[in-house]
């Protein structure tokens, strides 16, 4: 806050003109002058046409002039302020979701894990996008990085101003210790609301990773107590089951070795009989043979009653082997067929004793099923809360993001130096005035480098105000750009027209004989560089 403006403030002022580091001539204010009074004459409305008549213009005046600048100090930097007050810089600001009504209702619905779970389901998005989004003016603040970048660099070459100026027009600051210190409350109030969202999206999210955190604490607490419980009950339970069930297994047990038992019998005398019949199949394939023999030991002799006999005995062992054959194939599947029974009958048995088994484990087998189903409805709570959670939290994150950046850029406004008291810096500029009967015209001749003479400059001989151009270049672009707004506030302003010009008027270089002669020394230096010629001067100084 400005407590006393006239104690605290310096004043300082920056020349119009300074040497190019590759000038090694002199330079004169005489120089500037005539410069400027070239240039203006160039820029002047010499009238004629032959469709549209056009009146020529009268230069009424060419002032050097002042434009005011604060610098103020403010968290840490240098604010840069309009004296005029034509500039302002609009701050964008996203506007946040009710926090405190978010934060309520975590706080209200943690009362009960069901109004919770509720709580966040419905708040799912509630960050997903800001509420919309408001602009705040400050007015006289220059936020231009470069010019505010160019004006730092120009400083070292300001003086202080100990006693008032002769020959200059100062323009009157149009702000005053209030307006002041209003721009500076409003900085700090836009700066620290900015800071105090950060600060409660910060509370915010710890606030729901806190509340989320003891629900599934009080939850893995809850599951702890029912796996307590039920394994009380389950215990109290088992002995008993387990009794019947082992109960069950030994009549199981009983009946399937009582069948086994009663098919083994039934199987050993099938393999008997198989046995029987394989060793009968044996003898009748001997004898066989032996038949086949004997018919070819009687062919052999040529015994003919020999052989018949054989062959009606090989017949009938052939007929009684296929009988056989027929009786073992009948016989085997007798066995197969009592052996599927047996596997049959034991695997009906087991069906059996296996469904009076789980009947006996049906209260168990209910515990353990309502044991395992309420854990996992816990755990489906737990998970429900773990994703929902982070999710807003995340939205949050992103909102906090934007406003620390926000924060960063509205730190980052001004040059980055501090200072301990306010400045009132001039920044020097000539104004030229012309007139006709119909309006006035306003051209301004911001702060210049002046260069030297070379190849190229001389080149541009020919164009003689691009010439003199080279002379007097612009040291800042965006500086020529601030004080290039000075026109529209004289035309937008019959007041300050008429503050200008009457002030344009007094410190005029064209106003006396004795300043109008500095010009024409000024030009004839000019002509000494060769910036303008031997016709230029007596035409320029013809004019003076």
């Amino acid at each position: 806050m400005v407590k006393n403006m006239s104690q605290q403030t310096t004043k300082l002022f920056l020349p119009f003109a300074i040497p190019a580091e590759d000038r090694s001539k002199a330079f004169t204010r005489d120089m500037e002058m005539a410069a400027v009074f070239y240039l203006a004459e160039a820029e002047r409305g010499k009238g004629g046409g032959r469709i549209l008549k056009k009146t020529a213009e009268e230069l009424i005046f060419i002032a050097e002039a002042c434009y005011p600048v604060w610098l103020v100090p403010w968290n840490g930097r240098t604010l840069t302020l309009d004296g005029l007050n034509a500039t302002s810089h609009t701050l964008s600001y996203d506007v946040l979701p009710d926090i405190n009504a978010f934060d309520n209702d975590i706080q209200r619905s943690a009362e009960t894990r069901e109004a919770y779970s509720a709580a966040l389901s419905n708040n799912a998005d509630y960050f997903q996008s800001f509420a919309g989004k408001e602009e705040k003016t400050i007015e006289s603040l220059i936020a231009n990085p470069d010019f505010i970048r160019d004006l730092v660099s120009y400083l070292p070459e300001a003086e202080k101003i100990e006693k008032p100026v002769a020959n200059m027009a100062f323009l009157s600051s149009t702000m005053d210790e209030s307006a002041i210190s209003t721009i500076i409350e409003e900085l700090s109030n836009f700066r620290a609301k900015l800071r105090e969202e950060i600060d409660s999206l910060g509370k915010s999210m710890n606030l729901l990773s806190t509340t989320t955190k003891q629900q599934v604490r009080i939850i893995h607490e809850e599951i702890r107590e029912i796996e307590k419980k039920f394994d009380e009950e389950i215990e109290k339970v088992r002995p008993k089951v387990m009794e019947s069930v082992h109960e069950i297994q030994r009549r199981c047990d009983v009946e399937i070795t009582r069948a086994s038992k009663k098919f083994e019998l039934q199987l050993r005398r099938l393999h008997k009989d198989s046995v029987k019949l394989e060793k009968k199949h044996e003898r009748l394939n001997a004898e066989i043979d032996r038949y086949e023999a004997g018919i070819k030991s009687c062919r052999l002799r040529k015994d003919e009653g020999g052989e018949l006999t054989w062959r009606q005995k090989l017949k009938i062992s052939k007929k009684e082997l296929q009988t056989l054959q027929k009786s073992i194939r009948d016989m085997n599947k007798k066995i197969e067929d009592a052996e599927t029974a047996k596997k049959l009958d034991i695997s009906n048995l087991r069906l059996n004793y296996d469904a009076k088994v789980e009947e006996a484990m049906r209260d168990l087998r209910e515990l353990e099923a309502s044991r395992e189903a309420r854990i996992r409805m816990k755990q489906q709570e737990i998970k429900s809360l773990e994703d929902t959670t982070p999710h807003i939290i995340d939205q949050m994150n992103e909102m906090m993001k934007l406003k620390k950046a926000a924060l960063k850029e509205l730190d980052e406004i001004g040059a980055p130096e501090t200072r301990r008291k306010y400045a009132l810096v001039y920044l020097p500029l000539y104004i030229a005035c012309y007139e006709t009967e119909q309006k006035k015209r306003y051209i301004v001749y911001p702060p210049s480098v002046v260069g030297s003479i070379g190849i190229l400059t001389k080149l541009k001989g020919v164009f003689r105000a691009t010439k003199m151009k080279s002379f007097l270049q612009p040291r800042s672009k965006a500086v020529t750009t601030f004080l290039s707004q000075l026109v529209a506030l004289i035309q937008e302003n019959p007041v300050f027209e008429k503050e200008i010009s009457d002030a344009g008027i007094q410190v005029s270089i064209l106003r006396t004989k004795g300043s109008r002669e500095l010009v024409k020394k000024g030009l004839e230096e000019l002509k000494e560089e060769k910036w303008i010629s031997e016709s230029e001067l007596q035409t320029f100084s013809k004019l003076l």
